[in-house]
C-alpha cells in the first residue's frame, strides 16, 4: 500500500521574524477549506527541515521554497525544499533579485559620486542591471539636476529623478518597478527609501527619520529586509541603509564593473589581455574618464593586498 503523498505548496520567503522565516503563498494554491482565505496572500511562519542544513542550503528573503506540515489554525509550516536561485546579492542578503534600484538623494544628504559608485559596483558584481533613483529633486535647481543626470549617463546609467514631496516622477518609477519581479531598494540611510515605500503602500506606515544635522547623513530606520507587494505580481524590498558598501572584486575583473570602461573595450583591445588599465604599454582606456581616479585608487588598494601579477601579451 502506497503512503499518501505529502502536500507541498510553493511560496516565497518575504521576511525573517525572530528565528522563523515568513513564507507568502497565494490562497488559491490551497485546496483545503481549513485555512481562512480572507486575503489574496497567506503568510506562514516557518521553520526548516534539518536536511536542508545537511545539504548546505541557506535560505534568504526572496528564495522560492516549498512548505509542508501546515498548521492551518496558527498559520505555521515547515520548509522542505528550496529552488535554485536566479540571482543573489550578499548585502543585504536577497535572492532572485531582478532589479536593483539605487536611491541617492541630490541634497540632504548631498550627492556623493564615490558613494554612488560603490553601490553601482555592488550591483554590477551581482550581474544585476541597476537603475539610479535621484530623490529629493525639489531641493535643487533644474539646471543642477540636469548636470547630475548627464553625469550619470556618461557613467553608463539611466536615472529617474523623483520628489515624494512634490509627487514628481513617481508614476514613471512605479511603471519601472512593475516591469520587474523583485526590486531591491538600496542606498545610504536618509535618502528616502522607506518614505518611497510608504507612498507606494500607504497602509504600511513604516517608520522614517530625518537626516542628522550634525553628521549630514541619514539615520537607520529599516532594521531588516522585507518584501512588499506593489501589484502586478511585483515585489519590492526595503533594505537597511549603509553608507559605504565594501568593494568585493577580483583584480582582473574590476574594470568590467564600469560600463564606461566596458564600452571602450568593445571597439578596441589593449596590448595585454590581462591589462589593468594603469600605465601598461598599449592600454586603450581613456584616463580622462570622470571615474578613472576612483577606479585607479580602489584598484591600487586591491593590488597592495595581493601578490604581484605579470601582464601577458595577446
Amino acid at each position: 500500500m502506497y503512503k499518501n503523498k505529502i502536500k507541498k505548496y510553493r511560496g516565497i520567503v518575504v521576511a525573517y521574524k525572530a528565528n522563523f522565516l515568513v513564507v507568502e503563498i497565494n490562497h488559491h494554491d490551497f485546496n483545503d477549506d481549513l485555512i481562512d482565505k480572507i486575503s489574496e496572500k497567506i503568510r506562514l511562519l516557518c521553520t526548516r527541515r534539518s536536511k536542508l542544513d545537511y545539504l548546505g542550503l541557506f535560505i534568504d528573503v526572496g528564495d522560492i521554497v516549498f512548505v509542508e506540515a501546515i498548521d492551518y489554525k496558527n498559520k505555521r509550516a515547515v520548509i522542505s525544499e528550496v529552488e535554485p536561485r536566479k540571482s543573489f546579492i550578499k548585502r543585504p542578503s536577497v535572492a532572485n533579485v531582478s532589479l536593483i534600484s539605487i536611491c541617492i538623494s541630490v541634497e540632504e544628504p548631498i550627492f556623493d559620486s564615490n558613494q554612488t559608485s560603490r553601490f553601482l559596483i555592488t550591483a554590477e558584481a551581482a550581474k544585476i542591471q541597476p537603475i539610479i533613483i535621484l530623490t529629493k529633486i525639489d531641493l535643487i535647481k533644474k539646471n543642477d539636476l540636469n548636470v547630475l543626470i548627464n553625469k550619470l549617463k556618461l557613467w553608463g546609467y539611466d536615472s529617474i529623478p523623483i520628489s515624494i514631496k512634490k509627487l514628481q516622477g513617481i508614476e514613471l518609477l512605479i511603471d519601472r518597478f512593475k516591469q520587474a519581479k523583485l526590486t531591491v531598494l538600496a542606498g545610504p540611510s536618509g535618502v528616502g527609501k522607506t518614505s518611497l515605500i510608504n507612498h507606494l503602500i500607504p497602509s504600511l506606515s513604516l517608520p522614517t527619520s530625518s537626516v542628522s544635522k550634525k553628521l549630514k547623513r541619514g539615520m537607520h530606520t529599516t532594521r531588516h529586509v522585507e518584501l512588499f507587494d506593489i501589484g502586478n505580481g511585483s515585489l519590492i524590498a526595503d533594505t537597511p541603509g549603509f553608507n559605504c558598501p565594501e568593494i568585493v572584486s577580483n583584480i582582473l575583473g574590476f574594470s568590467e564593473l564600469f560600463p564606461e570602461i566596458r564600452e571602450q573595450l568593445i571597439h578596441s583591445k589593449c596590448k595585454f589581455r590581462n591589462c589593468l588599465h594603469r600605465d601598461e604599454p598599449g592600454c586603450v582606456i581613456n584616463k580622462d574618464l570622470e571615474r578613472y581616479p576612483f577606479y585607479r585608487e580602489n584598484l591600487e588598494e586591491m593590488i597592495n593586498s595581493h601578490l604581484p601579477y605579470q601582464a601577458d601579451s595577446i
